[in-house]
């Protein structure tokens, strides 16, 4: 009985987010590639939308854009509880050989309070 349990484990802290949940993550994403700050901050709360501006999100958009038109996947690694946010993970691997990057997106009461690239 513990063993099953074990052995289902990875597959329980590995279940993909909701569609909502991933609709939005892949809105971000997109929209930072692209360039698209209106994109970029229609789910976001206002701390966020007062705190990326156009030209940081160009910033980024410059860095990510030439590995990303390459193309890239993203694998979904879980989710974390962290002080009432719900935090979920990516990991975005590029096709042109160039490191990987870590997403986390945080969401709370289904706005986005938090979208790092590490």
């Amino acid at each position: 009985m513990v063993i099953a349990a074990v052995l289902l484990l990875p597959a329980i802290l590995h279940a993909d987010p909701d569609q909502t949940t991933q609709a939005v993550f892949k809105n971000l994403i997109d929209a930072t590639v692209s360039d698209n700050y209106e994109g970029f901050v229609a789910d976001c709360d206002a701390q966020v939308k007062a705190a990326v501006t156009k030209p940081i999100l160009e910033g980024v958009s410059e860095q990510i854009k030439p590995h990303a038109d390459s193309g890239y996947g993203a694998e979904y690694l879980g989710e974390l509880n962290q002080k009432g946010y719900k935090v979920y993970l990516w990991k975005l691997k590029f096709k042109d050989g160039s490191d990987d990057v870590l997403a986390t997106m945080s969401l709370k009461e289904g706005k986005v309070a938090g979208f790092y690239l590490h």
